[in-house]
C-alpha cells in the first residue's frame, strides 16, 4: 500500500523561510491490538535547509483500516490511496525574528516556541502574552484613574482598542490581533483536558505564524519603509544639482 502523496510531494520550509530538501524518510505501521484491523502509520522525514543548512525533523501520522484499504484497492487498482496526515515538528531550528522587533517582544515569542511541542496550550497563552508586550512597547497604559482617584486595571481588550486607534491600524489587522487574543483566552480559561484533546502542535504553530505576521506588519514593514525613505533621500542628494546662475 502506497502512502499518501501529501507526505511525498509536500514542500516544507525552514524557520528561516527557505525551502528544505528531504535527506531521508522512513515509516512504520502498527495495529491497535490483535482483535481489529485498525492501524496507525508514522512517517518520519529528516530535512535540510538549502540556505542555512539547518536540520528539521518532521512526523506525519495517519490512521487506517485494512478492510477499507482492500475495498479501495478493488475499486481503484491503479491508484494509490491518499491519506490525511497530521503533521508535527519533532525538531526545528529557532525561528529568526527580524532585528526591528523589540527584544521584550521577541523573548515571549521564543518562549512560545520552546513550549510548543510539549504544551500547545502554553504556547497559545504565550501568544496572547506577546500582545501584552506589544501594548507595552507602544506605551499603552495598564492602569487608569477613576473620578475618585483610584487606579483601575485596564483589560487587554481595552488596551488593544487604544492601540488600534493610536496606530490607525487597518481593520483586517485589528481582526487578526483580536482573534489571537481570543484564542489565547481559550488556552488560559478552557478545560485543560478538552483543550489538549482538540488543539495539537500544528495548531499552535499556525497561531505562532499569525503572531509573526502581526510583528511583520507592526515592526518590520515600518522599518523597511523608514530604510527605503532614507535610501531614497540619500540617492536624491547625490543626483540633485545646484541651480545655475544666469
Amino acid at each position: 500500500m502506497m502512502y499518501g502523496i501529501e507526505v511525498e510531494s509536500s514542500r516544507e520550509f525552514c524557520n528561516c523561510g527557505s525551502v528544505m530538501k528531504c535527506e531521508r524518510a522512513f515509516s512504520r505501521r502498527w495495529y491497535d491490538n490483535e482483535e481489529n484491523s485498525y492501524y496507525t502509520i508514522q512517517v518520519f522525514k529528516i530535512l535540510t535547509c538549502l540556505t542555512c543548512r539547518s536540520v528539521t525533523v518532521l512526523l506525519y501520522t495517519a490512521g487506517g483500516i485494512e478492510e477499507e484499504d482492500e475495498q479501495w484497492a478493488e475499486m481503484n487498482p491503479n491508484e494509490p490511496r491518499n491519506r490525511y496526515y497530521r503533521r508535527s515538528v519533532l525538531y526545528a531550528p529557532a525561528r529568526q525574528l527580524h532585528g526591528a522587533i523589540p527584544l521584550s517582544v521577541s523573548k515571549v515569542v521564543k518562549q512560545a516556541e520552546v513550549v510548543l511541542a510539549n504544551s500547545p496550550r502554553a504556547s497559545f497563552i504565550l501568544c496572547r502574552a506577546v500582545l501584552e508586550e506589544i501594548c507595552n512597547d507602544f506605551k499603552i497604559p495598564t492602569e487608569s484613574t477613576n473620578n475618585k482617584g483610584k487606579s483601575r486595571f485596564i483589560a487587554l481588550h481595552d488596551r488593544l482598542s487604544q492601540l488600534f486607534e493610536q496606530e490607525q491600524m487597518p481593520e483586517e489587522l485589528q481582526t487578526i490581533i483580536s482573534d489571537i487574543k481570543d484564542l489565547g483566552n481559550e488556552g488560559a480559561h478552557s478545560d485543560h483536558l478538552a483543550f489538549e484533546k482538540q488543539v495539537k502542535v500544528q495548531d499552535a504553530e499556525n497561531l505562532l505564524t499569525l503572531v509573526e505576521y502581526v510583528l511583520e506588519r507592526l515592526y518590520v514593514d515600518r522599518y523597511r519603509q523608514q530604510e527605503a525613505a532614507k535610501t531614497l533621500k540619500e540617492l536624491k542628494s547625490k543626483t540633485s544639482r545646484e541651480p545655475k546662475l544666469n
